[in-house]
């Protein structure tokens, strides 16, 4: 029966004493699969919990999938991605980069989806004007403000939005410029944002944490 070796593929798990606080995928053997939970190998086969908890549901050449409590984790052999088991005491979105190491999701402004690049070079979420006008934004009272971009320094307006949803995080009364013409391209969600949450890279996976 052919090995198939491949990257750890982490899972960050529930923190009771009762759960493994942490399960790589090591290898796979038919329908059975190596792990290494909390430190320690186990080769389970398919219907077999580990001592720590992990129960093993099922197992293949192309992936194995696993339950600790009453979470479950299909572990593939594709580039490592993370998962949490436990509830979060924090609502938290997760994204995977790109190709080009850009982490794109959509956002619901003022209750429309928009898509959004995550920029945290831009003060603000910064809108093109057909955008704009789409989500009818009131530019008449709008502040209007010189802006600094690639293409040199353009006319913009500085608007408040109600409300900002990106996955389960929802921020209100959140600066945003809208430009004068159509850049940018893709709106860019900026640090009037961001700055109001908590940030973390992961190997390729970006997580944005609200704060209690």
């Amino acid at each position: 029966m052919k090995l198939r070796r491949l990257l750890a593929c982490c899972l960050l798990l529930c923190s009771s004493p009762l759960w493994a606080q942490q399960v790589q995928l090591k290898a796979l053997f038919g329908t059975s699969a190596m792990l290494e939970v909390d430190g320690r190998q186990r080769l389970l086969k398919s219907g077999e919990t580990s001592p720590e908890g992990v129960r093993l549901l099922e197992a293949n050449s192309e992936f194995a999938r696993v339950k600790v409590g009453d979470r479950e984790q299909k572990l593939t052999l594709d580039a490592p991605v993370a998962a949490r088991y436990a509830k979060s005491e924090r609502k938290e979105v997760r994204l995977v980069a790109d190709s080009r190491g850009h982490f794109s999701t959509d956002a619901w402004v003022n209750g429309l989806r928009v898509p959004v690049l995550v920029d945290t070079g831009a003060t603000s979420i910064a809108f093109n004007f057909p955008t704009a006008q789409r989500l009818g934004l009131d530019l008449e009272r709008a502040e209007p403000v010189r802006v600094a971009t690639a293409n040199g320094v353009t006319r913009a307006y500085r608007v408040t939005l109600a409300s900002v949803t990106v996955g389960s995080i929802k921020l209100h009364n959140i600066e945003a410029t809208v430009h004068a013409n159509n850049f940018p391209h893709i709106t860019l969600l900026g640090n009037s944002f961001l700055s109001r949450l908590d940030m973390e890279q992961q190997r390729g996976m970006l997580i944005l944490r609200a704060r209690n």
